[in-house]
């Protein structure tokens, strides 16, 4: 591993993050705990959203998240924390089925976990 190299470049770039995020809202959409929060989004322009997002946070300097504020975007949907959890474990999955090194995956769900504040607002299930 090329600790010189930001987790974006070491992922693979442009191709590979949207690749992941493509597989992720495949397997999302087919998952009845997940699925009806994207029933009324436009998934074009979630996924587009998504993968600047995740592209920025892996530490790509050419990209920089424009959509919404994290907690303005989920805080009408009442995830909970097992909603929260099922998403790490599909894009857990998709990453290892895209040989995604032990560290470079470990490295990606802490980036993401440190957005559970802004994300899950059902706390009680």
């Amino acid at each position: 591993m090329d600790n010189k190299k930001c987790l974006f470049e070491r992922f693979g770039g442009d191709q590979q993050v949207s690749e992941l995020i493509d597989q992720f809202y495949y397997k999302v959409l087919f998952d009845k705990l997940l699925r009806d929060k994207f029933l009324k989004a436009d998934m074009s322009r979630v996924r587009y959203q998504q993968k600047r997002f995740f592209s920025q946070m892996m530490g790509d300097k050419n990209t920089q998240y424009t959509g919404r504020d994290l907690i303005e975007v989920h805080k009408g949907l009442n995830i909970t924390n097992q909603q929260f959890d099922k998403f790490k474990v599909h894009l857990k999955n998709i990453a290892q089925d895209m040989e995604v090194g032990g560290a470079d995956l470990d490295e990606l769900l802490d980036h993401v976990e440190k957005y559970r504040e802004s994300i899950v607002f059902n706390k009680a299930a």
